[in-house]
């Protein structure tokens, strides 16, 4: 197995992907590799959101944007404080179509994403899991 060079960071606002940002920068510190921190807008939940809510889909776009922006930009604070290289993106999209492209185009070793047994019951997150467990182009660390 050859060693870390880059690592793909899926970061969303649940505890577990907290947990994951510190994974990640943890095994960037020990290995010296890159993290590519990714948050996506997934248009499923936009639409979803959109017909719950009652706002425009821009106005819960430009929500979950900021939203995003606010947990990457935290991501990429914390993983200088700890002398880890990161590059942060932000993404529209769904993540099972977003993430296996931006894996492949920086061409990264490992995926590290968070889940959790209460996640899991959620069919869009669990159904993502899976295809990033049997679709990824690397290992995947899932972070519970």
């Amino acid at each position: 197995m050859k060693a870390l060079e880059k690592i793909a960071l899926y970061v969303d606002a649940s505890e577990e992907g907290q947990r994951a940002i510190h994974a990640a920068i943890r095994l960037s510190t020990l290995s010296g590799a890159t993290i590519v921190a990714v948050a996506v807008i997934n248009r499923t939940v936009v639409t979803q959101l959109s017909r719950a809510s009652g706002k425009s889909i821009a106005e819960i776009e430009v929500e979950l944007e900021e939203n995003a922006w606010h947990y990457l930009y935290a991501a990429e604070q914390e993983a200088k404080d700890a002398n880890a290289r990161i590059v942060v993106t932000l993404e529209n999209g769904f993540p099972e179509e977003v993430l296996p492209r931006l894996m492949n185009e920086y061409n990264v070793d490992m995926l590290v994403l968070g889940m959790s047994e209460r996640v899991r019951q959620e069919p869009a997150r669990r159904r993502l899991l899976e295809q990033m467990i049997e679709h990824a182009p690397c290992c995947v660390l899932v972070v519970k």
